[in-house]
């Protein structure tokens, strides 16, 4: 039963490191994207200047201008990551008919087929094999169809370069092989620093988890001392624990009789806390998490979040301390 009242509230440094995670790769991909900025400039004013194509150029320059959008947003994006991979598969389709697009242009013997190879290497970056099966298997179908249909069938109603030579295709696929392994170097130093930024997290994770163990040991241990200190039985818990899961109007009373000095200190801190929030600080010294004491409430966990960070501001807790943590040793 006592294990039962003041469980191992892992979850929460859980959802912390994912938060961290999600951070981190973000601004891992704000590089990434930079690195794309550079690459497609560089080749577009290589295409308008060795050719003078300015109008084959253009779309090179339009994709150009669509990534420094997206670093134009960086302090934004967060608000979108939800539909952030979607954005990505999208983008990597397109690119891919693009592709297939100047591999037409070009005749089919500038080496543009290379690049079906560079997005193929970017999916490890951006996607996770588990996680987004389907997206992986989508654009790897699309690349396969694009490649074999330019390698095999002839597209005669794209239109084909005026600008370039015979002399001129050797050049251009030596150019292109250069671009494709600078690519897949850059590919393979971002999966790098992805693979670090994870096995980093996991051994943060780790380290917390052992710390908030020993926390939690040694805070139920002091817990059961003022268990015996106040002269609470089983029956005492049972009561104290049913009443705070059917939402019972009486509970913070009855809180208050089983830990007589815990809303008066809480006060002490502020004493502007109202009833409602002074019955979540019951409930978390409980060490109920968020999602049960949105369901002892009758409340979302959103509404949940929303009280337990008023309550932070009033009590003064900092940003990186876990308010739970905090209740706890009061």
């Amino acid at each position: 039963m006592i294990s039962r009242m003041f469980s191992n509230p892992l979850n929460n440094n859980l959802e912390e490191a994912n938060d961290d995670f999600d951070s981190h790769f973000l601004e891992l991909i704000h590089r990434y994207i930079l690195f794309l900025f550079f690459l497609f400039l560089f080749y577009s004013i290589f295409t308008v200047f060795f050719w003078g194509d300015v109008v084959s150029s253009a779309l090179l320059i339009l994709i150009t201008f669509f990534f420094a959008f997206l670093m134009g947003i960086k302090g934004k994006i967060n608000s979108f990551y939800g539909v952030l991979k979607t954005s990505i598969t999208v983008v990597l389709i397109v690119l891919t008919f693009i592709v297939s697009f100047y591999d037409n242009y070009t005749s089919k013997i500038a080496g543009v087929e290379y690049f079906y190879f560079s997005i193929l290497f970017a999916l490890p970056f951006f996607f996770n094999y588990k996680e987004d099966y389907y997206s992986i298997l989508l654009i790897v179908f699309i690349i396969a169809f694009n490649f074999i249909g330019c390698l095999y069938w002839d597209l005669d109603f794209l239109p084909k370069s005026k600008f370039m030579k015979n002399d001129d295709f050797k050049i251009v696929q030596l150019i292109n092989i250069i671009f494709v392994i600078t690519k897949f170097l850059m590919d393979m130093f971002f999966l790098h620093q992805k693979d670090k930024l994870i096995y980093g997290l996991i051994e943060e994770k780790r380290i917390k988890d052992s710390i908030i163990e020993d926390l939690v040991k040694a805070n139920n241990e002091l817990m059961e001392r003022q268990i015996v200190t106040n002269n609470l039985t089983e029956d005492n818990i049972s009561e104290i624990l049913e009443l705070a899961e059917n939402g019972s109007p009486i509970f913070l009373e009855r809180f208050k009789i089983y830990f007589p000095d815990f809303i008066p200190n809480i006060l002490k801190i502020n004493s502007d806390l109202i009833s409602s929030e002074l019955n979540i600080c019951a409930l978390m010294r409980l060490n109920f998490d968020t999602k049960k004491i949105a369901l002892c409430t009758n409340s979302s966990v959103r509404a949940i979040e929303s009280r337990k960070y008023r309550i932070r501001k009033k009590l003064g807790i900092p940003s990186h301390t876990n308010i739970n943590n905090f209740i706890l040793k009061i």
